[in-house]
């Protein structure tokens, strides 16, 4: 009697699914549900607010530079009008205080380099701030032209994102016209500043009690050229600016003597 022997089928077990590889299975999505988002480059914003102080800062300088200058106009003529008015004030004393006012000019233009550098920061400054102002400008043109050109099968969402575009456009325009005319404004100053050495003394000299005092002697001579040529002297005889020399001749040849008369 022969032995039965006896067969086992072994079964193989499927591997069990882990918990995090079916929650990732699960999450990720199908072909079919994923959307395609476009890519949206997001506005850069210029550094504003130091631009901003930069500028200001500027302006601040340039104002208190001319508000020197005005200052010492009002102190010329000032002195013209004591010079005029009292017989007792001669040329030697005028020139003493122009002295003095020669002294604050001075002071005026070594103080105004400091005001010549901001201008040139601020200036510096603004043209960065353009320059990126004017890239973004021309990245939010390239993709108005893209949508645009996609016409009606644009969806709602491109639609909205047009209309984003457009309105950033806008006010990306605006900002490049308006640091334009601050740029403007900044080389209108700074030319203003770099001339200095050769117009302060025009700048801060007073014309206004002068001039009526010259027209009275070419009145009264009838002899222009003769009257310009007495003042152009007196100018190069004593170094005095031409309306002190203009109130020298007149109170010599046509002012009352009484002390204190205008």
């Amino acid at each position: 009697m022969s032995d039965k022997k006896k067969i086992v089928i072994k079964r193989r077990l499927l591997p069990e699914i882990q918990p995090n590889e079916q929650q990732i299975s699960q999450d990720e999505p199908t072909a079919d549900t994923r959307a395609v988002e476009e890519p949206r480059i997001e506005p850069v914003e210029p550094e504003a607010q130091p631009t901003q102080n930069t500028y200001l800062e500027s302006i601040n300088s340039f104002n208190l530079v001319q508000e020197r200058i005005r200052d010492i106009r009002e102190k010329d003529r000032s002195i013209q009008r004591v010079f005029k008015k009292w017989d007792e004030v001669d040329l030697k004393s005028v020139k003493k205080k122009l002295n003095q006012l020669s002294d604050e000019r001075n002071a005026i233009l070594a103080d105004a380099q400091t005001t010549e550098n901001l201008l040139n920061e601020a200036l510096a400054v603004l043209e960065t701030e353009m320059s990126e102002l004017e890239e973004q400008l021309f990245d939010r043109l390239v993709e108005v032209e893209y949508l645009r050109e996609k016409g009606a099968s644009l969806r709602d969402a491109e639609n909205s994102k047009l209309r984003a575009l457009e309105s950033e456009i806008e006010e990306l325009r605006n900002k490049i016209a308006e640091s334009k005319t601050k740029m403007s404004e900044l080389q209108l100053k700074l030319d203003n500043i770099r001339s200095l050495p050769r117009t302060i003394n025009k700048l801060t000299t007073s014309t206004e009690e002068a001039e009526p005092l010259y027209k009275e002697l070419v009145a009264k001579y009838r002899d222009e050229a003769r009257v310009s040529s007495a003042i152009e002297k007196i100018v190069q005889d004593e170094g005095v600016p031409r309306p002190y020399a203009i109130i020298h001749l007149w109170k010599a040849a046509l002012k009352p003597r009484v002390s204190g008369q205008p």
